[in-house]
């Protein structure tokens, strides 16, 4: 299948995704098969149609390899001003009532608030001035989002959302909640305002997965010939037995990133437990994919400089 694919990634998006044609596959794979609810186009220029283009032969590819062919490609591409993003309508829609939910229950909030006239980074409280308004914002925005990918007359449909007009919203919060992530940013002061996170030591979480080639592997074949990744094998009286497949025999790829973000050591005590609770979520996701060995790792950075 990989070289399908990479056949498709190259005639939709040209030439200058030779050298990450298999990471633009693996993440429409990802959000095609609800592993994430949206993925943000960050290889280089694309334009939304051919994104959708590609993104309905990928899923036809891959929906050929598992017997279901008749499947409807339930995607969307949106742009959000200059942005591409992918989306999977069905897992956003419930990425969307999750959050409206957690913004209706004071106690839980998912969302940290690194603006620039904080000392230290905290969580922002949805009773407070500033999350009032980003609540009732947001509110707007998904039921926006609702009522556009409501409307399915195509396979993969292309779509514009518009984003409020205010200092109290910007593209890193709108990015963290439609990409999935358990906990994301907001800060005051609009796009171009900056954020207190400079010197600030942060855990960063990373998710890797392994991304079969086909559905003909079964899972216990595929996890015994990773494990050292022989290629043969000999009997007992030495001669050579038949060969075991290879890593690239079944791997489209390996360790791949489905998601990378970050949160601040000091609300840290509050977020942990969110984090490994979304992250078992997705293991239990993965059944019957072709996302396998999915793993989830974390380091302490401190960067002189966050951008966002």
């Amino acid at each position: 299948m990989d070289t399908r694919l990479k056949s498709l990634v190259l005639k939709h998006i040209g030439k200058a995704a030779h050298k990450y044609w298999r990471a633009v596959a693996c993440d429409i794979i990802a959000v095609c098969q609800g592993i994430k609810p949206g993925f943000l186009y960050d290889y280089g220029a694309v334009s939304s149609h051919s994104l959708a283009a590609l993104t309905l032969d990928v899923f036809q590819t891959i929906s050929h390899e598992q017997s279901k062919g008749g499947k409807k490609c339930d995607m969307c591409v949106i742009t959000l001003e200059q942005d591409v993003m992918l989306v999977n309508i069905e897992a956003l829609y419930r990425r969307l009532e999750e959050q409206e939910h957690c913004m209706e229950s004071l106690s839980t909030s998912n969302i940290i608030d690194v603006s620039e006239n904080l000392k230290s980074p905290q969580i922002l409280s949805f009773s407070s001035p500033h999350g009032i308004k980003l609540k009732q914002e947001l509110h707007r925005f998904c039921a926006q989002c609702k009522q556009l990918l409501s409307k399915r007359n195509v396979d993969v449909k292309v779509a514009e959302v518009e984003l409020p007009e205010t200092e109290n919203f910007n593209l890193t919060t709108i990015f963290g909640l439609l990409i999935g992530y358990p906990v994301f940013y907001w800060y005051q002061g609009g796009a171009e305002a900056a954020n207190c996170l400079d010197m600030v030591p942060l855990t960063v979480y990373e998710i890797v997965c392994d991304v079969r080639n086909n559905f003909t592997d079964s899972q216990s074949q595929t996890s015994k010939t990773y494990d050292g990744f022989q290629t043969s094998t000999k009997h007992c009286d030495g001669s050579k037995a038949e060969s075991l497949p290879s890593k690239d025999d079944y791997l489209l790829k390996s360790g791949h990133a489905v998601y990378s973000f970050s949160i601040p050591e000091c609300v840290s005590d509050h977020c942990t437990e969110r984090i490994h609770s979304w992250f078992h979520n997705l293991q239990d996701g993965v059944t019957k994919t072709l996302i396998i060995n999915l793993q989830m790792s974390q380091k302490t950075v401190n960067l002189p400089s966050v951008a966002l």
